[in-house]
């Protein structure tokens, strides 16, 4: 295994560990305090957070820089295909990455700073506002939509290199047709925060699925030495 391929495996095993870890969380966020669909709940949640919802956006970051990675790696292994095309669809790995970074940074940052602001200062609807503003979780905030848009980015470069990646084997071309799925499900998410469309944003979650089982067919075709 040459080091291009090692790097590869190294950051498919990483983005597989903090995205299951990303799923897992979500899941037992759910259950605890079920979907957030009304402002209030939003913000009675980020007022009282519990463990979960900080290890949720610090595994978020993870998650966000270890995608990073394994775009940087699958650029290198796509450009000997096809070197324009592939270059073209890095330059919006970076956008991707730093939006996400403040997204899920802010959460833990920035967010209790307004909370603690609301409840100290004598203007407490101006930063009531800005609370409406930084919700992540709250789908019609302005970081929900720079989220969504974030995956949406993403999205070009995964379709690309999916497209690329089902010109190989097997195992390959099954991990490129996913990756690609997942680029067009976070495409149609990000259209759907545009058009506040709840139906259109659950793109953006079938899109964490899709990119999920992309990475583990991609980990079977490395080790089966077909990549």
């Amino acid at each position: 295994m040459n080091g291009k391929h090692k790097w590869l495996r190294i950051s498919v095993v990483l983005c597989l560990v903090f995205t299951i870890i990303w799923l897992v969380l979500m899941i037992v966020s759910l259950l605890k305090t079920g979907p957030i669909d009304s402002f209030e709940k939003a913000v009675s949640l980020v007022k009282n957070p519990n463990v979960i919802f900080d290890l949720s956006y610090i595994n978020a970051v993870f998650v966000t820089i270890t995608t990073t990675m394994f775009f940087t790696i699958l650029y290198l292994y796509c450009k000997t295909r096809d070197p324009e095309l592939s270059l073209m669809s890095f330059v919006f790995v970076p956008v991707y990455c730093i939006f996400n970074l403040f997204v899920y940074y802010s959460q833990v940052t920035i967010l209790p700073r307004i909370v603690s602001q609301m409840n100290t200062s004598g203007f407490p609807e101006m930063y009531k506002i800005m609370l409406g503003q930084f919700i992540q979780v709250w789908p019609h905030s302005g970081v929900a939509i720079i989220n969504g848009f974030a995956y949406g980015i993403l999205g070009i470069p995964s379709i690309i290199f999916g497209n690329l990646l089902m010109k190989g084997r097997r195992l390959t071309a099954i991990g490129g047709l996913l990756l690609l799925l997942n680029g067009v499900a976070c495409i149609v998410g990000s259209i759907g925060y545009v058009m506040n469309n709840e139906i259109l944003t659950a793109g953006s979650v079938i899109g964490g699925v899709l990119y999920l089982l992309s990475l583990i067919v991609i980990l079977m075709a490395i080790c089966r030495n077909e990549m």
